[in-house]
């Protein structure tokens, strides 16, 4: 359901149309990373653990993955437990990684990374919009590592064909690839993205982190690349096993659906995804938009918690 703001690609016009009488200036200074760069196969991750307990949880990230959207929720985790997030491959601080960007490689390099940071299995994973895709995928490909499951208003496989959406979407971006670093150079990408994105009340002062961890041509490149491999990840989340009667909780959101669009979302492709686990349900948040993360961190947390402590539980039988 996630795609580049539309408005993004305006400003990227007006950009490139005065950008002739505009005085070239640097871009902003990059921002400290608030974690750790790790080094995965020759490659730098920047990885946030914060919190202690076990079982830890680890967070992944929607279209835009990286870390610092959930700042919100991540300080309510920590508070019970240990919780991770990242910025993957490409995105903010993190470096480019090989394509095609599917969800296979994604959660191939999200556990090589956990692994070198000595982030220690069983995991509650999270997966937010279309990060629900790596972490199905991750839950299959290593299901001993995987203790329980949290996905809010995450993407289905099937969506682009009940939803009528396109299936790479992406695609009516890449034209303004070429412009990506003098948009980025004259602050056009910054501007673009302040006029898409409103901060939410779960954020203060933290909101400039997300605006200027979005504001980097590697992560407008990166959004392309994993929308040109969507068709392949849907392949493999298809492919992938159920969870058995691992903990799963689903997150929906349901304030900005029409009548039309509630009955294929909400009780359809959303409800499928609870039947994934034997020990699964939904919950819809009628006050939420698709950015549950942003509009509602404090159920996301209290999801989280739950599966969190189902899991628990099960892992001291």
């Amino acid at each position: 359901m996630p795609k580049p703001g539309r408005r993004i690609a305006l400003v990227l016009a007006l950009g490139s149309a005065v950008a002739a009488v505009l005085v070239l200036c640097a871009g902003p200074s990059p921002r400290p990373p608030r974690g750790r760069l790790i080094a995965v196969n020759g490659r730098r991750m920047h990885l946030v653990c914060t919190g202690a307990g076990e079982p830890p949880v680890i967070l992944e990230g929607p279209q835009t993955g990286i870390s610092a959207l959930w700042i919100p929720v991540q300080s309510g985790i920590e508070a019970f437990t240990e919780v991770c997030s990242y910025d993957r491959a490409g995105f903010a601080l993190s470096d480019p990684g090989p394509l095609p960007r599917t969800s296979a490689e994604i959660a191939s390099e999200l556990h090589a990374l956990l692994a070198t940071a000595s982030v220690g299995p069983p995991y509650i994973l999270v997966g937010a919009s279309a990060g629900g895709f790596p972490v199905r995928v991750y839950a299959a490909r290593y299901p001993d590592d995987v203790a329980g499951v949290v996905l809010v208003d995450s993407s289905h496989p099937d969506q682009a064909r009940k939803l009528h959406l396109p299936e790479n979407p992406t695609a009516e971006y890449r034209k303004w690839e070429p412009l990506f670093p003098l948009a980025h150079r004259l602050g056009i990408m910054q501007l673009g993205i302040k006029l898409d994105m409103r901060r939410p009340a779960s954020f203060s002062k933290q909101w400039s982190e997300v605006v200027d961890a979005r504001n980097s041509v590697n992560s407008y490149r990166t959004t392309l690349r994993e929308g040109e491999a969507w068709v392949e990840s849907a392949k493999q989340v298809r492919e992938s096993s159920d969870l058995g009667a691992k903990p799963l909780l689903v997150l929906t959101a349901a304030r900005d659906l029409g009548t039309k669009w509630r009955p294929i979302w909400v009780n359809g492709l959303q409800a499928e995804l609870a039947r994934l686990s034997t020990n699964g349900r939904q919950i819809v948040l009628e006050n939420s938009g698709h950015g549950i993360l942003l509009d509602a961190p404090n159920e996301v947390v209290e999801g989280v918690r739950t599966v969190w402590k189902g899991a628990r539980a099960a892992l001291r039988r």
